[in-house]
């Protein structure tokens, strides 16, 4: 059998700061050796539970943040940005399952650590159908449509109600629990490693049971964004795909889940580009 495990920096235990999130900063190091070690850990599990391949993507940032030195045999590690389908390069219908670790609540959730979704600085809010959006549910809707089923969610507590709302079968471990966007609460390491463990390893019997599924909702999406500088939006009013609502807001269908994902990637691409010029301006 085949894993993908597509792993985010925000939701991992232990990380409590904007200053390990980025190469350069004060604690990076610290938060890098925590995404290393649980990445580790779950390609172990995962191998250890009858799987002979595990293809890791390094999805943060830069996404460079794993150190490779440390991946076990039968590892495949998928590092640096920008890159095809974002968090999920490479995958296929040939996975057995994808899992989803240190992943964070969505643009808009109330007391959500550093909640965001695809950019914090481009997105105040996405919604699919009416739903609002994490990068939860957008990856899980990429996976649903390569017939891959999301067996495990690794997280923010406050991510959960989202997980079973939409794929009740994934089991959902927490890693962590936000208390404002700048502050959290986590067990310790070893308590959450051994929680890992177990997840994953009930998250696999339900696999093989038949109790996992891929996720499908109505298509085609009705996507709403809205944005957090008003400049972006007159940029892409331009855009011919999207329709404009208000300063801040912006409509689109989409007919696949990669369509909605690139739609969006390029949104963020575009609104960089807008905060570049900005900041050239004196």
């Amino acid at each position: 059998m085949k894993a993908y495990v597509s792993i985010d920096i925000e939701g991992l235990p232990g990380i409590s700061s904007a200053t390990m999130l980025i190469p350069g900063n004060t604690q990076y190091s610290r938060g890098s050796k925590i995404m290393t070690l649980i990445a580790k850990k779950t390609a172990e599990t995962l191998l250890n539970n009858g799987f002979n391949k595990v293809v890791v993507a390094d999805s943060h940032g830069y996404m460079t943040n794993i150190d490779y030195l440390e991946m076990p045999k039968n590892t495949v590690l998928i590092q640096g940005f920008p890159r095809p389908v974002s968090m999920l390069t490479g995958l296929d219908e040939s996975y057995d399952a994808i899992l989803f670790i240190g992943y964070h609540t969505g643009a808009g959730t109330l007391h959500g650590y550093l909640d965001h979704t695809m950019s914090g600085r481009t997105f105040a809010e996405i919604k699919i159908n009416g739903f609002r959006a994490s990068e939860y549910l957008i990856n899980a809707l990429v996976a649903g449509e390569k017939n891959v089923p999301l067996i495990l969610v690794a997280g923010d507590q406050l991510l959960e109600e989202e997980v079973k709302k939409h794929t009740p079968w994934t089991v959902f471990v927490p890693f962590k629990r936000g208390i404002t966007r700048y502050s959290a609460m986590y067990d310790s390491f070893e308590d959450i490693l051994e929680k890992l463990v177990n997840g994953i390893s009930k998250a696999v019997e339900k696999l093989k049971k038949g109790e996992a599924m891929p996720l499908r909702i109505h298509k085609p999406y009705t996507v709403e964004i809205r944005l957090r500088e008003e400049l972006i939006g007159d940029v892409l009013e331009t855009w011919n795909k999207l329709s404009r609502k208000d300063a801040y807001t912006f409509t689109f269908e989409a007919s696949t889940a990669e369509e909605l994902l690139e739609t969006i990637e390029l949104i963020a691409f575009i609104a960089y580009g807008v905060y570049s010029l900005k900041n050239a301006l004196k």
